[in-house]
């Protein structure tokens, strides 16, 4: 989230809409908890650079509703260098933001 959120900015974005899978980081920056102290300097960073932003939603979603965010940090992942996008993404990116936009789901696995 951090250096997706700087990136952004950087890019020159400042209406900012974060979905993320993981509650605990989502509601640290919401403010609703105080954040372990693992993360904590993390989410100090992230709201460093929301301050910077005109306008920010930060949303928990699970993580089957958040395909394509996945997708895209897996590839992250596995790239050796850093790398922005401003042009057409990779197909499958492009068949999994398809899919959310008719409103296919996932099911949910419950334990």
């Amino acid at each position: 989230m951090r250096n997706g959120l700087r990136a952004a900015i950087e890019a020159g974005f400042a209406n900012i809409h974060i979905e993320g899978d993981n509650k605990i980081l989502i509601q640290a920056v919401q403010g609703h908890i105080q954040p372990p102290w693992e993360i904590q300097v993390i989410v100090q960073d992230i709201l460093y650079f929301l301050q910077k932003c005109n306008h920010v939603i930060v949303n928990h979603i699970f993580r089957e509703g958040n395909r394509a965010a996945d997708w895209l940090a897996k590839l992250g992942l596995s790239l050796s260098s850093t790398r922005l996008w401003t042009q057409s993404c990779h197909l499958d990116l492009q068949r999994i933001l398809s899919e959310d936009n008719l409103g296919y789901t996932l099911a949910r696995r419950v334990a």
